[in-house]
């Protein structure tokens, strides 16, 4: 079952929010944001209706979000290319609301981290 138009249209300022915050430019953020509504309302799969109540405006919040990006990949175009906000968030850090690059505060950092660090110093000399 997927979200009927209706429950789309109380998402659709989100949606071009969040189109326009990735692909950077006006025309292809619309262009994104009518792709999306279609996208989600043709998804067998999405059913929000299973969502936890509590937690289900974040998670078609999310849903939007993976949408757009999914689109602007398709199309390779985009203020950030996908594969730099993979690298960015392998790295610890995200694209906060307003589209600046912060440190995740949840990040854990990958214990060959250390080792690759302290490899490196002994490398560079230090």
């Amino acid at each position: 079952m997927s979200m009927s138009w209706k429950e789309i249209m109380k998402y659709a300022k989100i949606i071009s929010y969040i189109a326009r915050k990735y692909a950077g430019d006006p025309d292809l953020a619309e262009d994104v944001s009518q792709e999306v509504m279609v996208k989600l309302f043709e998804d067998k799969r999405l059913n929000t209706k299973k969502f936890d109540p509590a937690k289900k405006d974040a998670a078609i919040r999310q849903t939007i979000r993976n949408k757009v990006l999914k689109v602007l990949r398709s199309r390779n175009t985009g203020r950030w290319s996908v594969d730099s906000l993979d690298v960015l968030k392998e790295s610890g850090f995200q694209i906060d609301t307003n589209g600046n690059i912060m440190r995740d505060p949840y990040y854990k950092k990958h214990p060959f981290d250390e080792e690759e660090t302290a490899w490196r110093s002994k490398i560079d000399g230090g």
